[in-house]
């Protein structure tokens, strides 16, 4: 953990490079000084099929989620979304000027006692 999964109007994979904002997306996110280098997953997936709003053709979305473990503050958990906010209206810039476009954030908190994993990232990363 941290994972950050970004879904998008297929349309914006036309007009932003989408594993460029990947990348500036988990910059920020090792920026914040929160999360091991290891955890960090960045993946978005373009959205074929979706209605939005009044169904307008121009009607485009990005929504992001990170889902975290346990154990940071809310004054952390907040600083990173809005971290991980600001870079993606910088990046979406053009869109947000344009009423047509909707960008949300959400930070899930994954219970460590429902969360399996095994990494064989970590211990290289630690050497």
């Amino acid at each position: 953990m941290p994972h950050l999964i970004i879904q998008y109007s297929e349309s914006l994979g036309e007009q932003v490079d989408m594993t460029e904002f990947c990348a500036v997306m988990s910059k920020v996110m090792q920026q914040t000084g929160l999360f091991p280098l290891a955890g960090i997953r960045v993946r978005a997936h373009p959205m074929p099929h979706s209605s939005i709003a009044d169904e307008h053709p121009e009607n485009a979305f990005l929504d992001i989620t990170l889902r975290i473990g346990e154990g940071r503050s809310g004054a952390q958990k907040a600083a990173a979304g809005s971290a991980l906010m600001e870079g993606a209206k910088s990046a979406f810039s053009a869109q947000l000027a344009h009423p047509h476009f909707a960008l949300s954030l959400e930070i899930i908190e994954i219970s460590k006692s429902f969360s399996w994993k095994t990494n064989s990232i970590h211990p290289r990363l630690k050497n």
